[in-house]
């Protein structure tokens, strides 16, 4: 074998296993499989992720809670103007009453659009789970946050992770896990949600089962999932605030 072509095989596994690399760690989302995604943005950064439930609702962690919020449907690159994207502004932001920032729990708020979305193929609400007891061993994850080189991506990442038992959680976190909290993660490669992933979706059999909560620091750790906030025991909640406003 001449060196020539010694060379191009090298490179040829290295690309291969790079490409190995993101798929298992989680890569770009196909671009029509997130139409229920919306990105929150403040003076002009993304702040946090949302998914709308409804043609004037997004859900979202109540940590997410800014002036001025301003929010984008349809989006899958960030840096570029698509031409299926709609922008909205918050005209008004329901924190749960019962939302507690010191320990996490209740970390839900719903946001009232300036107008209602128009749906299509790129933007679609996603339904809610209402099943507690559904443990689905697969479910996927997705956001514009902070990727494992440390960097933000322009384009939307998505990955695939599982439930973990609420005793499981509780022993990666001794008496921080509330029952309104689920935990998911993957302990093979550490899959997860990080900085600016916050409420965004934690999708479980086509239906949104958490939203972006809480974690441990550094995001991506194998013996610590990541902490969602649990919608299925939120539906009364958001029924009674969007009929009330």
């Amino acid at each position: 074998m001449g060196t020539k072509t010694l060379v191009v095989l090298i490179l040829m596994a290295a690309a291969w296993a790079e490409e190995q690399n993101k798929v298992l760690h989680g890569g770009p989302c196909e671009q029509t499989s997130h139409p229920y995604q919306a990105a929150l943005y403040t003076s002009d950064h993304l702040l946090c992720g949302g998914v709308l439930i409804h043609p004037l609702w997004v859900l979202t962690a109540a940590h997410c809670k800014k002036p001025n919020l301003q929010v984008y449907l349809g989006k899958h690159n960030l840096q570029q103007r698509e031409s299926f994207q709609e922008q909205s502004s918050v005209v008004r932001a329901v924190v749960h009453p019962g939302y507690d920032a010191a320990t996490h729990d209740q970390d839900i708020m719903l946001l009232r659009l300036s107008h209602p979305a128009k749906f299509s193929e790129r933007i679609q609400p996603l339904p809610l789970e209402q099943d507690c007891s559904a443990n689905h061993t697969s479910c996927h994850i997705l956001g514009w946050g902070k990727t494992a080189d440390g960097g933000f991506p322009n384009t939307i990442q998505c990955a695939y992770i599982h439930l973990v038992s609420h005793e499981e959680c509780e022993r990666a976190y001794p008496s921080q896990i509330t029952r309104n909290m689920v935990c998911a993660g993957d302990e093979k490669y550490g899959k997860d949600s990080c900085q600016g992933d916050s409420g965004g979706p934690l999708v479980c059999g086509d239906r949104l089962r958490g939203l972006v909560s809480w974690g441990n620091v550094p995001c991506g750790s194998k013996e610590k999932p990541g902490v969602y906030t649990d919608v299925c025991r939120y539906g009364h909640w958001i029924r009674k605030t969007i009929q009330a406003n």
